[in-house]
């Protein structure tokens, strides 16, 4: 398969399997009495976060792999995960301030519960699993031939 694609879905799967537990775990953090314990709260609601991140997020992984393979033919894997880095980080942030500013929210703790956990790990993602360079995979054809 496509080295790319590979890539971009191992991102994407991390992001739909982590970013909701991640984001069940600060909001209980946040919440000043909880009546539930953590545990309760993941085993209750993590199948719906998740699924509702897999239904929305299926776009995002199709755009990804995109600019990853095209990014990826022109330049170095260091350079695409930097540009890939920053991409994550202004889109997810664009709607932070939207709503910070915008529509006045005085509640910036609940922002950053539903934003951050999906920025941390997009770009978790993007630097744990490795991107191999289009030499590598040229190398690894010419040797089976």
């Amino acid at each position: 398969m496509n080295r790319s694609f590979i890539y971009s879905l191992k991102v994407w799967s991390l992001m739909v399997i982590i970013a909701p537990l991640l984001h069940l775990v600060l909001s209980w953090f946040i919440i000043e009495n909880p009546e539930i314990s953590l545990i309760a709260e993941i085993q209750k609601d993590y199948i719906i976060f998740a699924d509702m991140v897999l239904l929305l997020t299926i776009p995002f992984a199709f755009v990804f792999w995109v600019a990853v393979y095209s990014l990826s033919k022109k330049r170095e894997p260091f350079y695409v995960k930097q540009v890939l880095t920053i991409a994550i980080l202004i889109i997810t942030m664009l709607p932070f301030f939207e709503l910070l500013f915008e529509k006045k929210v005085s509640a910036v703790s609940s922002i950053a519960v539903i934003i951050f956990p999906y920025s941390i790990t997009g770009i978790a993602g993007i630097w744990l699993h490795k991107l191999e360079s289009p030499d590598f995979e040229e190398e690894t054809v010419e040797e089976r031939e």
